[in-house]
């Protein structure tokens, strides 16, 4: 069994990418078996950007990866070098890319938009996340938002696409929720912090938040909602990182793969981060739980040192195995 993960090798500022990367993975092992590199053109590339790969998706057999303001195309296997880019002036710090009804929709965190683009890279439609919203920030068409390191505060956040119900929905990290992009109107309150990624898996919705915690909804009724707090599951650990990518075991239905980050800090930063929570911060890791026993399985590292960053994961099937 093998999975594969988007993220990036850390800098020393903490959260600040420095190189893309593209990992696969033994999930018994956590063995790096394959690992694909990518540094952005210095002409997309501002001061203080962070250079990461976020979400992705698989469209007619290519891999779709998005960058702070790219989304790469991959048309072989294993990824080496990307085939394609598609890069538009109105994107900044993409987080997700979702196949929509034959196009793309992207989750443009960076203007608070969940844009709808072609295959070959044409803008066909925008979803303004903060539309009506009082205040909201104003689009400049004219202006490059490629080269903008960060446009935060956000209000809305958007992270992961996801559809339900025929629909385009989309998760919000500010406002601890998810809502419906494509009919405006439905929402999803998590009831347990700040959602990432968001995944229709059989009969679920399952969403992590970056405080440790899986929120479940059903498919047919979302107001039936478990929430797990993995901290309460895993022996001598109270935090565990920032926590995005989730996926289920596929012959245990109640057992996940969760991935989670650490943050670098200075050795006083370390320090405190002892004094407040009673042990060392754990490195960027990947554990599986069994939700129905409510314990952790096991967990293993990724990476030397502080290790990665990570975002999200996916089971690769048999015929993409390396």
């Amino acid at each position: 069994m093998q999975i594969l993960i988007s993220g990036a090798v850390q800098g020393e500022d903490g959260d600040q990418g420095v190189l893309a990367v593209i990992l696969i993975i033994d999930a018994q092992t956590n063995e790096i078996l394959h690992r694909c590199e990518y540094l952005p053109p210095k002409d997309v590339v501002s001061p203080g950007q962070k250079i990461q790969f976020t979400g992705s998706c698989f469209i007619d057999g290519s891999y779709y990866v998005c960058t702070h303001n790219e989304i790469l195309v991959y048309d072989q296997w294993p990824p080496v070098t990307p085939a394609r880019k598609i890069s538009l002036k109105g994107f900044n710090d993409l987080h997700h890319c979702f196949p929509w009804k034959g196009n793309l929709a992207v989750s443009n965190t960076g203007l608070e938009t969940v844009d709808i683009v072609s295959l070959t890279g044409e803008l066909l439609e925008r979803y303004d996340l903060l539309k009506d919203e009082p205040g909201a920030r104003k689009i400049d068409d004219s202006k490059d938002y490629r080269l903008i390191p960060d446009t935060k505060p956000h209000l809305r956040h958007g992270n992961h696409l996801f559809e339900l119900d025929g629909e385009l929905w989309t998760s919000q990290l500010r406002t601890m929720d998810a809502v419906c992009v494509s009919k405006p109107g439905r929402r999803i309150e998590m009831g347990a912090g700040m959602p990432h990624d968001g995944i229709v898996m059989g009969d679920k919705l399952v969403f992590t938040t970056t405080n440790n915690h899986l929120v479940m909804f059903d498919v047919d009724d979302t107001s039936r909602r478990s929430i797990y707090n993995l901290p309460e599951m895993t022996p001598e650990l109270n935090q565990l990182g920032w926590c995005r990518g989730v996926v289920r075991h596929p012959q245990h239905p109640d057992q996940y793969f969760v991935c989670f980050s650490a943050l670098r800090r200075s050795k006083w930063k370390e320090f405190g981060y002892w004094i407040k929570h009673g042990h060392w911060q754990p490195r960027s890791h990947m554990a599986l739980y069994d939700l129905a026993q409510r314990k952790m399985i096991h967990h293993k590292q990724i990476g030397e040192h502080h290790g990665y960053q990570l975002f999200q994961i996916d089971l690769l099937p048999q015929e993409r195995l390396v």
